[in-house]
């Protein structure tokens, strides 16, 4: 695997290499991950002009790609901006990436590592602030329009209790186009253009969900850990589509971090290219 300080997208950060595949995190701003390319394709989403007005009239700026949130969407702690340098630790097979504390007092790190044949990325929130904080890490993953995302319900169980729940937003239509429901996954459509937010979510799920553009498969996998009070009604996994890109999300459990204490949470990501 090879390393190198890159410039990419106007951003600072670093190029990791194994086979085919490369990742590229920031550490100018962040902590994220902007790219994950096959051959020099990107398939994430790019965002430099997409900014989320938070309640003090601050921006928060999405700049696309993978990042880590921190659930409950709690505009005060979520929308924290994250656009100061953040400092690099080299691994074997990898990377650490972490941000100073933002306002709410949280700092957010990654580890990016090869794993067999793709990328495994870990994810810190750690309470560096002077009072508890009930949140849960929530890994977001922002993917280019044009493909279509498939989102597992979960193993189907037995006897006649309810054993799965497709959880819905406000703003989520049943009827809505890009929605096809097949044996027990749901598909989500991305098409570039398409009007207005839909997402959906698994309850718990499989602990995976993928994404596919063109010949090129993105998928990511969690550790599903049974239990724990998550937000958004347990579900686990969710999708979420709007015209600018498609969002793989996965959630961990909610803890209550007391100052300096920290929860984890960590995604296996593979990128392959497939026949459509």
């Amino acid at each position: 695997m090879s390393l190198e300080e890159v410039t990419f997208e106007g951003h600072g950060g670093v190029r990791l290499e194994w086979g085919s595949s490369a990742v590229v995190v920031t550490t100018s701003v962040g902590p994220r991950v902007l790219g994950l390319l096959d051959d020099g394709s990107n398939v994430m989403a790019v965002l430099p002009d997409a900014v989320l007005e938070r309640p003090d009239g601050a921006p928060y700026r999405f700049y696309g790609g993978h990042r880590l949130w921190a659930a409950p969407e709690e505009p005060a702690v979520t929308y924290a901006p994250d656009d100061r340098p953040c400092a690099v630790t080299e691994l074997g097979g990898g990377i650490r990436v972490e941000a100073p504390p933002d306002g709410a007092g949280l700092v957010k790190a990654l580890e990016v590592r090869r794993h067999g044949d793709g990328w495994l990325v870990g994810h810190e929130l750690r309470n560096e602030g002077d009072r508890p904080l009930h949140v849960a890490p929530w890994a977001i993953t922002q993917l280019r329009p044009g493909g279509r995302a498939t989102l597992p319900l979960g193993p189907r169980g037995a006897g006649p209790q309810a054993d799965r729940a497709l959880v819905l937003w406000p703003y989520t239509d049943l009827d809505d186009p890009r929605l096809a429901f097949a044996a027990g996954e749901v598909e989500v459509g991305a098409a570039p253009g398409s009007s207005g937010p839909v997402k959906v979510g698994a309850a718990p799920g499989e602990g995976r969900v993928s994404y596919r553009l063109g010949d090129l498969v993105f998928e990511k996998r969690v550790e599903f850990e049974a239990g724990g009070d998550r937000p958004d009604r347990g579900a686990a996994v969710q999708v979420f589509a709007r015209e600018q890109f498609c969002e793989l999300e996965t959630l961990g459990p909610l803890h209550d971090l007391a100052p300096g204490a920290s929860a984890t949470h960590r995604e296996a990501w593979t990128l392959r290219r497939e026949a459509p």
